[in-house]
């Protein structure tokens, strides 16, 4: 498996099933800008939500062949194996599709995932355990905190003022070897001090 990261501003995502499962895969995508069509008779309240805020699209009624057509990322997440092996099969071999409940007939799993700004932390198990690669996760949460956040925003404002000022190559190696140090991640004032020291 080789793992990479997905840019799906304005890709057509389609969803179908319209469960908790569901629910859990539209609301990590929500904050990728992708147009995401839930294709389901019904749906939680959650879903139903995003549809009147337009977050979503959803289309009421059961799953048709020609609903992959188009699709850049397809998620088959009913409860009905037979459905979500019917949306594999009208799927395209250039297409991206997960079958939540068949790992065999996917060709990417989503991954348990932590977000703090900038740094994004993926955890898989390549199905074998969706519960461990969760409890790794919030391990992670609790040791990658909020605070991790602002530290990159600051990381990356000082690497673009090191290369554009800093000259000398074994002197840029050293600040940007500087800028791990733990008294920078939560202390403000020795980030601006460090700011401006760079010449």
């Amino acid at each position: 498996m080789y793992p990479i990261m997905l840019k799906l501003e304005n890709k057509r995502v389609l969803i179908v099933g319209g469960g908790e499962v569901a629910t859990n895969k539209a609301k990590m995508l929500l904050g990728q800008n992708a147009q995401i069509i839930v294709v389901s008779p019904t749906v939680t309240e959650t879903l139903h939500t995003y549809s009147i805020d337009g977050k979503i699209q959803w289309l009421e009624r059961t799953f048709e062949a020609n609903d992959t057509e188009g699709a850049f990322l397809v998620i088959a997440a009913t409860d009905n194996p037979e459905i979500n092996a019917a949306v594999r099969k009208s799927c395209s071999g250039s297409q991206l599709v997960n079958v939540v409940d068949s790992p065999a007939d996917s060709n990417f799993y989503n991954m348990a995932f932590l977000e703090r700004g900038k740094l994004k932390i993926a955890i898989s198990t390549e199905g074998a355990s969706p519960l461990l690669a969760k409890q790794i996760k919030n391990d992670l949460n609790e040791f990658f905190d909020e605070s991790y956040e602002e530290y990159l925003k600051f990381l990356l404002t000082a690497r673009e003022k090191i290369k554009l000022l800093v000259k000398d190559e074994n002197r840029k190696f050293i600040l940007l070897k500087e800028l791990l140090h733990e008294k920078y991640r939560n202390n403000v004032l020795e980030r601006e001090l460090f700011l401006s020291l760079i010449d």
